[in-house]
């Protein structure tokens, strides 16, 4: 049986495996060229592809990290709200970066909890209220009762 002679690793496929392997200290990608990063960025968790983007400086990372950011929109909020989301860009005609979709999502989630919280805070001041006249109406029994 003939051996089988395995192919050496070009030195880009090798820079690229050391990229991944150590892209938690991934920062500014500078001027890298987008057919590394995807290649590279599909690695990464959401905070370290946040922290990519953030720190990349006069460049526009969303043709390779839009698709990225769609998975992760999908993961957090479900594929239904995904759905949604891209039904409501082609009914207005409008795109939008998914990282954009992605935070716009959290403030209204973070909105829509703060909401839930303060009702939930009335509800209990509300309580506390009524609690107070109860037994400041019972005292009041009790001391007519007892002449006091």
């Amino acid at each position: 049986m003939p051996e089988r002679k395995r192919k050496a690793p070009t030195l880009v496929d090798l820079c690229v495996n050391v990229a991944i392997s150590h892209v938690r200290y991934l920062g500014d990608v500078g001027e890298t060229d987008l057919l590394l990063l995807d290649r590279i960025l599909p690695h990464c968790t959401l905070d370290q592809l946040m922290h990519v983007e953030k720190s990349t400086v006069g460049r526009d990372l969303s043709p390779v990290t839009d698709k990225l950011w769609k998975r992760f929109y999908e993961l957090q909020f479900g594929e239904a709200n995904a759905n949604l989301a891209i039904e409501r860009m082609s009914r207005c005609k409008a795109s939008f970066r998914w990282r954009d979709l992605y935070e716009a999502k959290l403030k209204v989630i973070a909105k829509q909890e703060d909401e839930a919280v303060a009702r939930l805070r009335q509800s209990y001041k509300k309580e506390d209220t009524s609690m107070f006249f109860f037994y400041f109406a019972y005292l009041c029994f009790i001391a007519y009762c007892y002449d006091l």
